[in-house]
Parts: C-alpha cells; structure tokens; sequence
C-alpha cells in the first residue's frame, strides 16, 4: 500500500512512519498542500494521509482540493483537533476516517488505514453499477421513445460514448446482401473524410476481414496502443491512442458492431468492457426492433401502392363493362317506344328481360367496385353536419313505391328528437337503401317494416330497419356480413343479390367510427341495426310521425 504523507511537523510525521513500519506500507511524505497535489499527479498512490492544519491550508474545504486532483484515492484524516463538528463536516466532503493524533496507536492506525480501503472500493462498486444503470435506463428510454433506425443509432452512440468519456465512435450493421458490415452512423471524426476511408467488414470475405479476425464477432476486442499497433490506419489518422470493438445481436445472430476511440491512452478495465457488452446487447434488441418496423414500413407503403392499383384496375373495368350495359339498357329502352318500328308483345316481353337483367349487372358492377375502393381505402369519408331524422325520412321515401307494390307498409319508429350527427351523408344513404331493399325484397307480401332511431349511450345514436319476413338461420348470421355470402331466406325472393350489399354496409359505417349487427331467428323477421358517434348539436324539432 503507498500512501502519501500529508503532515508539516517532522515529529508527527516521524511517529506516523514509525506505527506504520511493521506494515506493508510504502509512505511518502508532503509538508504541504500544494507539494501533495503535484505528488499526486505524479505518483500512484493508493491512500492519502491528511493533517488538516498545513501552512498553505487548513480545515474541512482541504478535503475537496485533494478529492478533485485525486477522485479515486481514498482520505483518511489525521488531526489533531478534538472536533465533532469538525469530523462531520470531513466525513461529508468524502474523507473515508477521521483521527485524532495522540489518540491512536499503531494498531488502530493501520487497521483505519485497510477499511478505508475496503470502504472506498465498495463505493467505487456501487458508484459504477449507478452510473452502468443510468446508461442504461438512458438507452432503454432511447429504445422505447423511437422506431427510428437512424435515430435510434444515434442516440446509442451518443449515450455509449458518453459513458466512458470516448472521443471517437461508429457503428457498424450486418448488411445481408454482401455479407459485409458497414458504417451505419459516426460521431467525433475531425476529419469526415476519414469515415469513408473504413473499409466495409466480413468474417467470410478474405480481403475484408479485420485485423481482430472472427473474434470480432464473438466478444469484444482491445486496442490499447493504436500508434503502436499494425493496421487501424484511419484510426491512427484521427489521433486515436486506445479503442474497443464490441459486437451486439439479437437472438444469437450478429447485428453489427460498436466501435469507441479515446485520443488519450486509456486502459480497458473488466467493468468498462463489461458494460459496453450490456449496451451491445441492448443495442441488438433495439436494432432489431426499428428494422423490424422500417421493413414493416416498407411493407405497408408496398401494399398500399398494390392497393391503389387494384382499386385503379376495378375502376377501370368497372367503367369499361358499365358503359356498354348501360347502352344495352338504354337501346332496349329505345326499342320498345317503337322508336325503330313496332314490337310485338313477345319481343316486348323478351326486351323488359334484357333490361331487368342489364340493370342488375350494373347493380353488381357498382357493389364491386364499392368493395374494392373500401377495402383499398381510397373512399373518402366526407363529413358534414347531417340531420338523421331528415335523412331516414328521404331514403324511406325513395323505398315507398316499391314497398306498395307488395302491399308493405313502413312504420316510423324514431324518437321525436334525434341529436346532428357529423358523417358523410351519401354513404350514409347507401346504407339504409340496401338494409331497405333487402327488408322489402325478403318480406312477403302485406307485411311490415319498422325503421327507427334513437340516441342511446352519450354520444352514440342507434338506427335500425326491422321486418316481419323470414328471418336468418342462427348458423348464418355470423356470416351474413361476408363478402358474397346470401342467407337461406334467398328462396322466399325471386331478386338475386351481390352477396355484396351488407359487405358495403359494414365497411361503410366502421368508416364513420360506428359497427353493425342483426338479430334475427329464423321464420320471425330480423332486425338490422347500425350505431354511429353523434356530434352534439342541438337538433331542430321534427313532428313523430307515420311515414
């Protein structure tokens, strides 16, 4: 153990040599404050002995004159003032003891001098573990405030290097497609030339390999005298004395490697490789992570271009085939006013056929490319101030005829008072016209339909349409919302569907925030019901009454 002195009386500092000369202890003595700072700047001392009535200084402050010269050598003081206060005030700037001359004899001396040692290095410990973990919890915040790769890189290098006091830093990632690694992110180059003059990395290509070969790739590597070393050229060009390489994967695979340069030499000791390892660690899950979501990206970007053109493609057909179905309904139109002779009844007949069926390809064209354009999402929801008592009321009009001509009667059974709500009011529309057309074309004739609304819950409004028909099997109505798939009750009508119309009705009102469901029990009617978010504005008042 060397310890240095502090004493300026020759006797004290005699009798301290003296207890102390039956120990392995090396002592070198300093008659001054200022004679002891110098020394230890130069000398390796493992303990500073400290008398705090010197000619250049006195009391307490001493203690942190001697602690920022020497952070890491421990102080024990040895005075000869009886203090209390004097003791405290020590102990608080970092001083390890605190004696008193004449009252301590050899063997307290020396067994002061060892567990101020032991003191000193289990607060070195637990100092290092806190600031290993405030690095970490550093990263852990980085990992989780950002998907970023480049952000995320950054802010690793940024927190590695300032860990351990590192002048020079870069990254290197596993590039898959030439097996290399390359340099991802940099900080501290003087000199930005010097970045592109790292050549790229591989354990598998000869000429690429580093001058630590595949040990890079399993644990970390030390240089600690770069100048002195082969290799490392561009380093050497940065003014780099020492450097650690340490590699970081994820799931047992290489991601890529971390590399920190100090221009001062430095020696690598087992705690700071040991937490650079922990940061690889990290640093592979993090990596790994915002790959994963810059190829999910990327991904997601891919589908939406593959989405947009499908959805161009169903336009583009649908308008290619509408066009001239629409031309076949209107010649056949043309053809029975006569407008090119005469017809008989017979081709009357037959032509009322061509035109019923045309219309219903134009229906199914349309349904389609509904579909289509909602799954890609390219229809825009366009959201205005929309009176739902009004709007039920235009598309029940618009069903009425139909609904006579079977000798159907549609009651009103909404709410006298029904809230604004904010939605799109065509599509909105296109919803209760399919639940409508599918009430009437699937109740028999002389039957009923209800249609009604209501604010339920705050902020959520309830529209319904319920009929008196055949109602749905149990074992079909949890599909019944699927693309192309009718229910059983198709038999009671003669109109063949889409299989499409109650598709568009659910992707439309999810579109608008709300959801939709029927309840139905076969051979008792159904109910279809749809629930949409309501804007809160104070409605006007509408009569309740029969449509």
């Amino acid at each position: 153990m060397r310890v240095l002195l502090v004493e300026d009386n020759p006797d004290d500092a005699l009798i301290i040599e003296d207890m102390l000369s039956a120990t392995a202890v090396e002592i070198e003595h300093a008659s001054n404050l200022s004679l002891a700072l110098e020394k230890l700047t130069r000398g390796d001392f493992d303990l500073v002995l400290l008398d705090l009535s010197l000619p250049d200084a006195r009391g307490p402050g001493m203690i942190g004159l001697v602690r920022n010269q020497a952070p890491s050598i421990p102080i024990v003081v040895l005075s000869g003032l009886s203090d209390e206060n004097a003791a405290i005030q020590t102990m608080e700037q970092g001083a390890q003891d605190y004696l008193i001359k004449g009252q301590v004899d050899a063997q307290l001396l020396w067994r002061s001098l060892r567990y101020a040692l032991q003191r000193h290095a289990v607060e070195e410990r637990i100092n290092e573990r806190n600031r290993e973990l405030l690095v970490l919890k550093r990263i852990s915040e980085t990992i989780l405030g950002s998907l970023d790769l480049k952000v995320v890189l950054d802010r690793i290098l940024e927190e590695a290097m300032a860990s351990g006091c590192f002048d020079l830093g870069n990254i290197r990632l596993f590039d898959p497609s030439d097996d290399t690694l390359r340099i991802a992110t940099f900080k501290g180059y003087r000199t930005p030339e010097h970045v592109l003059a790292h050549r790229p990395l591989s354990k598998t290509v000869e000429g690429a390999k580093s001058r630590f070969g595949d040990r890079m790739f399993e644990s970390a590597c030390v240089e600690e005298n770069v100048q002195a070393c082969k290799g490392l050229r561009t380093l050497k060009e940065e003014g780099i004395a020492s450097m650690i390489e340490v590699p970081f994967r994820a799931e047992h695979e290489v991601l890529g490697i971390i590399q920190l340069a100090s221009r001062t030499p430095r020696t690598f000791k087992p705690t700071d490789v040991s937490l650079l390892e922990t940061i690889g660690n990290q640093m592979g899950m993090a990596i790994q992570r915002a790959q994963l979501y810059e190829k999910t990206e990327a991904q997601a970007r891919e589908l939406a271009k593959t989405n947009k053109l499908q959805a161009d493609f169903s336009a583009m057909i649908a308008h290619d085939l509408r066009s001239p179905l629409m031309n076949i309904t209107g010649v056949a139109e043309v053809m029975m006013q006569g407008t090119f002779g005469s017809v008989t009844e017979e081709q009357t007949k037959w032509l009322l056929r061509i035109q019923a069926n045309s219309r219903s390809l134009v229906e199914l064209v349309n349904d389609f490319l509904d579909v289509s354009k909602l799954e890609s999402g390219y229809v825009d929801v366009k959201r205005e101030r929309v009176d739902l008592r009004e709007l039920i009321e235009k598309s029940v009009e618009s069903y009425r005829v139909l609904a006579l001509e079977k000798g159907i009667f549609i009651t009103n059974a909404m709410v006298p008072s029904l809230p604004l709500i904010g939605a799109d009011p065509r599509r909105l529309d296109q919803v209760l016209g399919n639940l409508l057309s599918n009430a009437i074309k699937f109740t028999h004739e002389q039957g009923a339909i209800e249609v009604g609304a209501q604010e339920v819950d705050a902020g959520w409004v309830n529209v319904w349409v319920k009929d008196n028909g055949e109602g749905i099997a149990a074992h079909e109505i949890g599909q019944i919302f699927q693309k192309y798939r009718q229910a059983g009750n198709l038999k009671v009508s003669s109109q063949k569907g889409t299989g499409l119309g109650l598709v568009i009705c659910k992707m439309i009102v999810e579109a608008h925030g709300g959801k939709i469901w029927v309840v139905s029990e076969e051979g008792n009617g159904s109910r279809f019901s749809f629930s949409l978010p309501t804007v809160m504005y104070a409605p006007e008042n509408k009569r309740a009454d029969l449509f």
